[in-house]
């Protein structure tokens, strides 16, 4: 079964970041510092996620594993870097938010992502 990664990844994020969406805008109808910790924890998981992607998949040669294993590496550090300034940016100048909403709504993303990747049934 050929499986192509970048078309499964975008179909991937392109539903998260809808979901996302529709999420912050129903909780903002009641409660605006919820929503806007929805948005900023789901965004600090997504930005990174899609950058370890493009990074990791950037090559339509997947013949070198070498070269692969090197995009895997230089992808996850991005993540990394990334990941770890949007935390710092949302805490030292995009307060006020509620802290558990934005780390509950960064770890269900992450099971969401792992949750979609393993079940072919959403594609």
């Amino acid at each position: 079964m050929n499986v192509n990664i970048r078309l499964l990844a975008k179909k991937i994020w392109l539903k998260q970041i809808v979901l996302l969406i529709v999420i912050f805008i129903a909780v903002a109808w009641f409660n605006w510092l919820y929503a806007k910790s929805i948005l900023i924890g789901g965004l600090i998981f997504l930005l990174p996620s899609i950058y370890f992607g493009l990074i990791t998949f950037r090559s339509g040669d997947a013949s070198s594993a070498e070269l692969l294993l090197h995009n895997i590496y230089r992808g996850e550090f991005g993540k990394f870097l990334l990941t770890t300034t949007g935390f710092a940016i949302a805490f030292a100048l995009l307060k006020p938010f509620d802290v558990v909403v934005l780390f509950l709504t960064f770890f269900i993303i992450s099971i969401l992502n792992l949750t979609m990747l393993s079940c072919k049934k959403f594609f």
